[in-house]
């Protein structure tokens, strides 16, 4: 154990100690040991004493045994579209790297997205962002784009080098999550923003509707954010012979059958996703389909037996991070709270375009104590009725609470993330230093800009 994990190991349990024992008058019991165990799971999966999984089975165990969730409530997720979500894009990632179509990919792509650690960077910025447009599942295009990104490295003969790894694998990773947000189907939060409009505000939000409103600003500008961090921070300092192919370049071969195959069921995923508007199946549904394909006995790309490849332990880290998110909302905290917020933040005094800024910055606490899917369902609708009180449209609210849902500070706070982290191809301290730096900027230069934006062309 490294010195970084005894501290996390120290300091976690600490803190779990800490919310089941300190006498804190000003806090209810339930409350402050749902805290103490935030605190311990932020630090546990953060600084890593013991592994990820082994952590998040232990506070699937502790739920129960703190009367914090009953058993079925803790290990419910199991039974969620999410966890299976992830499971069927495990599987498909596999086929890409089991059959070789990341390698072919790989020689293809860098054929054609340049030699300069620049124009690299900014194409695969680019290519993360355009799958946002394509899939609707952050967790899916994680799952497609990393084994591609890995093969890109490989490729280049640089399996072991973590500056190039981080760079190129941080580049699809941030581009495509962070990017996304300014599309609907771009992340779970957005279709969660745009749920509880519809059920609580009785207002239906359209997929161009919200690309006009979010996508300049949230989706493009953010992005170029993106690119412009990882390259000051990462791309910078990568030698431009780093680029060059360290064995020398075969001759252009074709995609063997297997391959094409392969090929030919993702690109099915993708346009069966990117109309899902028309035929309504959940992307679980498709993803979970292409899987049939992927193992059908005599024509599919791998047999049933290769799943036992799949990372499953890596299961128990999503359905602890979902009942986390529950034991904060049974224990009573969000509504402490927002009346705390509520009354310590009266909006009428900041003016209409300001006000919507702060309603942003009510909620980006609660993005640290769950998953920000879980954060975008809980908290809209009491901002949709403080926003009534103060004459706030109900559209703009929904999308200031959708700004702040799209602040991912650390990995915890949206699975995505920490699925690209089970690669282990960057370090958990080059993950954190970015996307902190991204999400702080967001929040300092991009959000502002936004509520600008809206109030400019007359959202507000």
């Amino acid at each position: 154990m490294s010195g970084k994990q005894l501290i996390g190991f120290i300091l976690g349990l600490g803190s779990l100690l800490l919310g089941i024992w300190a006498p804190f008058e000003s806090l209810e019991p339930r409350i402050q040991l749902v805290l103490g165990l935030v605190l311990f799971a932020v630090i546990f999966w953060t600084s890593e004493p013991i592994p990820l999984e082994l952590s998040s089975l232990v506070l699937l165990l502790l739920f129960p045994a703190l009367d914090l969730l009953s058993f079925y409530d803790s290990f419910s997720p199991f039974a969620g579209k999410t966890l299976w979500l992830v499971f069927a894009g495990m599987v498909l990632s596999l086929g890409i790297t089991e059959t070789g179509l990341g390698e072919r990919l790989a020689e293809y792509l860098m054929r054609h997205l340049g030699r300069s650690p620049a124009r690299l960077l900014l194409h695969l910025h680019l290519i993360g962002l355009v799958a946002s447009l394509m899939v609707p599942s952050g967790l899916i295009r994680i799952l497609l784009l990393m084994p591609i990104g890995i093969a890109v490295v490989d490729y280049l003969g640089n399996r072991q080098a973590p500056l190039l790894n981080a760079a190129v694998l941080l580049s699809l990773l941030c581009s495509t999550y962070y990017g996304g947000c300014g599309v609907l189907t771009g992340t779970v939060p957005n279709l969660v923003v745009a749920g509880q409009l519809e059920k609580f505000g009785d207002r239906v939000v359209y997929w161009g509707e919200w690309l006009r409103w979010m996508f300049p600003v949230i989706g493009l500008l953010r992005t170029g954010l993106c690119f412009a961090v990882i390259w000051f921070l990462l791309g910078r300092k990568i030698q431009p012979e780093s680029l060059r192919p360290r064995t020398p370049p075969r001759a252009r071969r074709k995609f063997d059958p297997l391959q094409c195959r392969v090929l030919l069921i993702l690109l099915l995923g993708v346009a069966l996703w990117s109309t899902d508007f028309l035929h309504q199946l959940a992307p679980v549904y498709v993803a979970l389909g292409l899987v049939l394909l992927y193992t059908l006995p005599r024509w599919g790309a791998i047999s049933f037996a290769d799943i036992r490849k799949v990372n499953f332990p890596f299961l128990f880290y999503i359905a602890a991070m979902f009942s986390l998110g529950t034991s904060v909302e049974a224990s009573g905290f969000n509504k402490h709270f927002i009346e705390l917020v509520s009354d310590r933040l009266p909006l009428d005094y900041f003016g209409l375009p300001a006000s919507y800024l702060v309603l942003s910055l009510m909620v980006v606490p609660l993005d640290f104590l769950m998953d920000i899917a879980a954060v975008a369902g809980v908290i809209l609708p009491p901002m949709l009725a403080l926003g009534q009180s103060h004459h706030m449209a109900p559209l703009p609210v929904a999308l200031s609470v959708a700004m702040a849902t799209s602040l991912v500070f650390l990995p915890y706070q949206a699975a995505p993330f920490m699925v690209a982290y089970s690669y282990r191809r960057f370090s958990m301290g080059t993950l954190v230093l970015v996307m902190m730096t991204i999400s702080l900027l967001s929040l300092l230069i991009l959000f502002p800009l936004n509520v600008l934006y809206w109030h400019w062309t007359g959202l507000i």
